[in-house]
């Protein structure tokens, strides 16, 4: 089927608006547009995909399993394959000049994107799958039906703070909501390696972890290289980067493999503004007081899952809950007191390839823990660990965190995977029950979703930005930002910041249409999600701690 339409990529490219020559970053907006049959947000993001040397330069960092998911991408709702079907077929399409123009520029994208990804193919010599034109065909035909909006009954959804005074800190992973949501609504608004550094702290080795804030101190992990790599918690005083003090885990029995983008220090610890504890994979638990002493370790095992641990825990009352599914071993469900390390309860989980990390709701006044698991979310009373509900229809390889806003919860998975809104609530298996909405793909590979006033923000790991109706799954708008994505979006105000992967930072504007407000350059490999409090920023780099201000503070309102 490529190669009978081969011939039209040469009037294709020709037409095509290559925004890359002009702008850093491609937008794609539901607009008035002059066609009499428009393409969908999806198909004008693939047809400027087709001349975008940025897109060649993030193809190129993909390994055969994320090629396998991105070329479904070609399966846009108003594919030529699809066009055709709902356009009365050949017979219709060639008496009408529009609709065969239609037709034939929809022919043109699949057959140009796909071109361009089989240059990604080429150059790891594997054979792409999409020549099998019955595979092809399948994949054009696997487009989601229209959403239909239903009434829902109105359900209250609160955020479990991990103590009292949290919301004035920034204490796990994503901040005091678990949601990327930043309280206090004060950020700088411009800064590089050098402009508005406030201080700079060199770290001693990797780690993929967050750093956490209560008061004026500061924890991040991380590595130190060695014979055997040691897995340490460090303390840093905010307000000037001094390192106070540095505690190492004892020596696992042996050393996870690892992938090459993990790290032995890619958990990010959590607080309450008494201990801080960090969950080490095969090194264990490790508690510490805020001013350095051990309070105490657990021994959990080695961890031998595929690509190794990730998980961050969370503190609930008196429990710390850790869940780090396994593919090989059983996988990790259990709380211990936060005081003393002492195992309260722990039940099984089937075994998975998944890195998420739980969030704690109370539903209608019930506490909830809900994860984003292999295949099914599941919710678990967090008190017992007993199940509550499950739901259904996650990927298999599960990262991104669960969101929530507008009484809904929202889960995103897998490599180009599903995204999926469920009402919260419920008993035993909710999948039929509880679906509001769904989409069969466009979700993150590890980039966690954000929720702001109705609208749902997911940023895919290759750089495409998905603004959607939260309520619908409806897309507003989609726009390509540069680079490749994992650390997990947040909002301050109205401004959303996206961080991706060489260390710059695009600040827009929330709404239902595309602003730049502007974009900050590091200069480093960066993956951890920044800590936000008191109008500073504090960015984890490969190598350093970077805090980041002004002296106005920034309000942004």
């Amino acid at each position: 089927m490529l190669k009978r339409h081969t011939a039209l990529l040469v009037n294709a490219f020709s037409s095509i608006f290559s925004v890359g020559a002009l702008f850093s970053i491609l937008a794609v907006t539901a607009c008035v547009q002059p066609q009499p049959y428009p393409l969908s947000l999806s198909s004008q993001t693939l047809e400027q995909d087709i001349e975008s040397p940025e897109y060649r330069e993030v193809l190129a960092t993909m390994i055969p399993t994320d090629l396998a998911a991105e070329w479904l991408r070609v399966a846009t709702p108003d594919n030529y394959h699809v066009f055709l079907a709902t356009h009365g077929g050949h017979g219709a399409i060639e008496k009408d000049p529009e609709l065969k123009k239609a037709y034939e520029r929809r022919q043109r994208i699949a057959t140009g994107y796909l071109e361009v990804v089989r240059g990604a193919y080429d150059e790891k010599k594997v054979k792409p799958p999409f020549d099998d034109e019955a595979t092809l065909r399948g994949v054009l035909e696997s487009v989601d039906a229209k959403s239909v909006r239903r009434p829902l009954p109105n359900v209250k959804v609160e955020v479990i703070l991990t103590a009292p005074g949290a919301e004035k800190q920034w204490p796990c992973l994503r901040g005091p909501s678990r949601q990327g949501h930043v309280f206090d609504a004060r950020m700088p608004r411009a800064w590089s390696a050098t402009d508005n550094v406030v201080w700079r702290s060199e770290l001693p080795g990797r780690g993929n972890s967050s750093p956490v804030v209560w008061d004026d101190r500061l924890w991040v992990t991380a590595e130190v290289p060695g014979e055997t790599v040691g897995r340490v918690l460090l303390c840093f005083d905010r307000r000037n980067g001094e390192e106070l003090w540095r505690l190492e885990a004892p020596a696992p029995k042996e050393q996870e493999q690892l992938y090459w983008k993990n790290t032995y220090a890619s958990s990010t610890p959590v607080t309450d503004g008494k201990r801080v504890i960090a969950f080490f994979g095969s090194a264990g638990l490790l508690c510490a007081s805020v001013t350095g002493e051990q309070l105490w370790h657990v021994d959990l095992g080695s961890f031998t899952t595929m690509h190794g641990t990730g998980t961050t825990p969370v503190l609930y009352k008196d429990l710390l809950i850790v869940v780090q599914d396994q593919t090989n071993n059983p996988s990790l469900f259990a709380a211990f007191d936060k005081k003393t390390g002492e195992e309260r309860w722990r039940h099984e989980r089937p075994r998975g390839a998944c890195w998420a990390s739980p969030v704690l709701l109370r539903v209608e006044g019930r506490d909830e823990l809900l994860y984003n698991g292999s295949n099914h979310i599941v919710s678990y009373d967090p008190l017992t660990g007993e199940e509550l509900w499950r739901s259904a229809g996650t990927s298999r390889e599960a990262v991104p965190m669960v969101v929530t806003g507008g009484g809904l919860l929202y889960s995103a998975s897998g490599r180009n995977g599903p995204i999926l809104a469920i009402r919260p609530g419920g008993d035993g298996d909710v999948t039929e029950s509880h679906r509001v909405w769904g989409k069969r793909r466009g979700g993150p590979h590890v980039p966690s979703p954000l929720y702001h006033d109705d609208r749902l923000y997911i940023i895919s790991d290759t750089g495409i930005l998905n603004c959607l109706d939260a309520a619908s799954g409806e897309s507003l708008w989609q726009a390509r930002l540069r680079g490749r994505f994992s650390a997990g979006p947040f909002v301050v105000g109205s401004t959303l910041v996206f961080l991706n992967e060489d260390g710059v930072s695009y600040l827009l504007k929330a709404g239902d249409a595309f602003e730049l407000l502007g974009q900050n350059d590091l200069g480093e490999y960066t993956v951890a999600t920044p800590a936000v409090l008191g109008g500073r920023m504090y960015f984890r780099t490969e190598k350093a701690l970077v805090c980041v201000g002004d002296d106005g503070g920034g309000r942004q309102e």
